[in-house]
């Protein structure tokens, strides 16, 4: 189905993205101001693909059931992806995680997504949520593409700014080495 794989094509992207630019990130960059850090705003978008994939599969979250959590020092809480309403500046400060950690996290939750997407029916796609706080209520495809959105926009944050701590800016011709601003 056509759908299924745009929206499986369009989070390889951003899987692929992470990828490339976590792969040489320093420990001092994961955590680096200005805040939210590169580190908690990938953390962050495989929490919200885990928590949403995970309801729409009608599966336990991995960072629950496969004990992730625990592997980040933070409490099972099945709500807790980093909306501002759940983290304070103070805790989006002390975040810490290794590299290694933050993409296997990622690994795992892409994992559970490409199985989603390479499953799920036109029917089910089409499929309203019950949420009725939105108007319209959102089907599943809007759902999936409002992680998306989310998974974009955090990379490009990320990728904006791993080259701010390099070089100062967004200014890719002037690295020694333009491998090293993905």
């Amino acid at each position: 189905m056509i759908a299924n794989d745009i929206l499986l094509d369009a989070f390889s992207r951003v899987h692929e993205s992470l990828h490339r630019t976590l792969g040489d990130i320093t420990p001092e960059e994961l955590v680096k101001e200005p805040h939210p850090s590169i580190g908690w705003l990938a953390w962050r978008i495989s929490r919200v693909m885990d928590a949403n994939v995970s309801r729409l599969s009608g599966r336990e979250q991995l960072w629950i059931g496969e004990g992730w959590a625990a592997h980040f020092n933070m409490p099972p809480e099945p709500a807790d992806y980093g909306r501002s309403a759940r983290h304070t500046r103070e805790q989006v400060k002390s975040f810490r995680a290794s590299a290694r950690q933050l993409l296997d996290y990622h690994d795992a939750t892409y994992e559970r997504m490409e199985t989603y997407l390479n499953s799920v029916s036109a029917d089910e796609l089409a499929r309203e949520l019950d949420e009725p706080q939105y108007h319209p209520r959102p089907t599943v495809a809007v759902r999936l593409v409002s992680v998306l959105e989310n998974a974009m926009t955090n990379e490009g944050q990320i990728s904006y700014l791993k080259a701010y701590h390099r070089l100062g800016g967004w200014f890719p011709r002037e690295a020694k080495d333009p491998a090293s601003v993905r």
